[in-house]
């Protein structure tokens, strides 16, 4: 499968999956740094364009040279009609990609971009094994998340990641309407977890992401998309189920998962010192 653009260097592995493997270029010359995780890994925003991806991927790849890039986007169907089963087989290359890099003591960072990204990230380390997982992370960066999925701000998420096509322009509001009444009507009257309930709760302090890991919570108060209280209280409930290094910073501009806009330089500075915290 053939990649083109800003990710012309990476491999296709699947539907929503590029790689970006590093170990031919550590070998012939690119110096390896000591900070630098084995592997990193984006789980972006629903229908995130890969051009904007590439700003997070393109300083990764200047920074930290000899790390290795896994970048897995999702989908509104993967949001609505996703399942565990269906995303593990899904993330099955993905997953191979990880457990050749679970050994390295560097690492793997992992960057979760929105509720789409923490839906994905979530079922990604549930489908592997729970020992991998004890060990796994060197660091979390939440960008713009976990958010607790209100109504209004469920369907504005959902509208922004419709395609930009006539059909969504008049049909995509009440298309995003209906899917919404049933996630409530499942949720409310059946007591089954919205996908937003659930993905919140994997990123939270247990068996998903130890509280060995440290975390840097980034988060914007003019974003439309995702409550920024809401992202405050997880941080704090991190804090207070023993997870000793949780860092957050707070932007007063800024879009939804576009504070590298409102404060690149405020934002990469926060993600180099969380990369560089080391357990012990």
């Amino acid at each position: 499968m053939t990649v083109t653009g800003p990710f012309a260097n990476y491999q296709a592995l699947g539907p929503g999956i590029l790689y970006h493997n590093t170990s031919s270029a550590t070998s012939t010359g690119v110096p390896s740094t000591a900070l630098s995780p084995s592997l990193i890994i984006l789980c972006t925003w629903v229908s995130a364009p890969l051009r904007a991806v590439a700003k997070y991927t393109s300083y990764y790849e200047q920074t930290h040279p000899s790390s290795s890039i896994l970048v897995l986007t999702s989908t509104v169907n993967d949001m609505v009609f996703g399942t565990d089963a269906r995303q593990a087989a899904r993330f099955a290359p993905a997953r191979d990609v990880i457990l050749s890099h679970a050994s390295q003591p560097s690492g793997v960072l992992l960057h979760v971009f929105s509720n789409g990204g923490c839906q994905t990230a979530g079922r990604l380390l549930v489908s592997l094994p729970k020992e991998i997982r004890k060990s796994l992370l060197r660091a979390v960066v939440f960008d713009s998340c976990p958010g607790k999925g209100t109504f209004g701000r469920s369907a504005r998420a959902m509208m922004a990641s419709l395609p930009r096509t006539w059909f969504f322009r008049v049909f995509g509001m009440p298309i995003v309407m209906v899917l919404l009444l049933m996630v409530m009507l499942l949720d409310e009257v059946f007591g089954v977890d919205n996908v937003v309930t659930v993905a919140r709760g994997r990123m939270g302090v247990g068996d998903v992401i130890p509280r060995r890991v440290p975390r840097l919570y980034l988060y914007g108060r003019r974003d439309r998309m995702v409550k920024w209280e809401d992202v405050e209280d997880h941080a704090k409930t991190a804090r207070r189920q023993g997870c000793e290094r949780v860092q957050e910073v707070i932007f007063d501009d800024g879009g939804h998962c576009a504070l590298i806009v409102a404060d690149s330089r405020e934002y990469w500075g926060a993600v180099d010192r969380i990369t560089e915290v080391r357990e012990g």
